[in-house]
């Protein structure tokens, strides 16, 4: 049990998930002052939101499951792993954005989006070209040097180019590029062979995001119901103002689901890490013995070669 508390959690944190389906994610204050309907809706009464839960942590559980599976610490089988949450993040957004009102989204490239983003692409690059060709040249054995100049290179060229436009682009492709970037992160970066952990902790940080920004659409969501079941010929004639609703138990179950996870993700990371750290620094003194050995194998001949010389 506690050797494997980490796959546990893993396994425990999707399979929470999915049973808030049927808890309330939002309802009315107790001390509201009218009887309205519905009082508080459930996840499966929550519009998509019930079903985006369900559908994030379907994925969530194959990934984790992947990730657990000790073949994955095989860098091919690793790299795979990755490119499945890279495709279940994308699959999952244009499921469920296009044809809505959010399948498109706008950003103002500013001095602060372009900062931001000249740093993650410099971390990437930096990080990338160290772990790719730190046994090649000196000069990528330290990622400092090589961050600095690629963030003044990345700054440099955005300020000339699409600092102050606004670009729009489907969300769908917005997470694709970005998770693209993490997960080649994620396979750059040595070992390799917890490619897919890093990968899955990137996600379930994502995914986590989803749950605790949706908060302020389900309760809108419960305040849009109470309103068509006014319209829809209800007897109450009212319905509860926004900040008359609250998050009900199902949403802070799904946060914990989460934290769960996340939990598990980054203890399976850690103790994997630690493995193939320990099998390295293993690898590193069988070489070394193994070439004392030849040494001394070496000296001895060279002896022996001498007294038989000399008789």
């Amino acid at each position: 049990m506690k050797k494997n508390w980490t796959k546990i959690a893993i396994a425990l944190g999707p399979a929470t998930l999915i049973s808030t389906i049927v808890w309330e994610y939002a309802r009315t204050n107790p001390d509201y002052n009218f009887l309205i309907q519905p009082w508080a809706v459930r996840g499966y009464e929550a519009g998509n939101h019930g079903w985006i839960f369900v559908t994030m942590a379907l994925l969530l559980l194959v990934g984790g499951l992947l990730t657990s599976w000790e073949g994955s610490m095989k860098p091919a089988v690793s790299a795979g792993v990755t490119a499945y949450l890279l495709v279940a993040a994308t699959g999952f957004t244009a499921f469920f954005t296009l044809g809505t009102p959010r399948e498109e989204i706008t950003i103002t490239i500013t001095t602060v989006n372009a900062t931001l983003i000249s740093l993650l692409l410099a971390a990437a690059l930096a990080l990338s070209l160290r772990s790719l060709l730190r046994e090649r040249s000196a000069v990528f054995k330290r990622a400092l040097p090589i961050f600095i100049v690629a963030f003044a290179l990345f700054l440099t060229l955005m300020s000339a180019t699409v600092s102050g436009s606004e670009v729009t682009s489907k969300l769908w492709i917005v997470v694709f590029v970005v998770f693209l970037l993490v997960a080649g992160l994620a396979v750059a970066i040595r070992p390799s062979d917890v490619a897919a952990n890093r990968m899955l902790i990137f996600t379930t940080v994502a995914a986590s995001a989803v749950v605790v920004l949706s908060a302020g659409s389900i309760r809108q969501t419960l305040v849009d119901a109470q309103e068509a079941f006014d319209q829809g010929g209800g007897v109450t004639g009212v319905a509860a103002q926004y900040k008359d609703t609250q998050a009900a138990a199902g949403w802070w179950l799904a946060g914990l689901a989460m934290t769960v996870l996340f939990v598990g993700a980054v203890g399976l990371w850690a103790k994997r890490r630690d493995i193939v750290a320990a099998l390295a620094r293993a690898k590193k003194q069988r070489a070394a013995a193994e070439q004392s050995a030849r040494e001394i194998q070496e000296a001895l001949e060279a002896f022996e070669r001498e007294e038989a010389a000399r008789s």
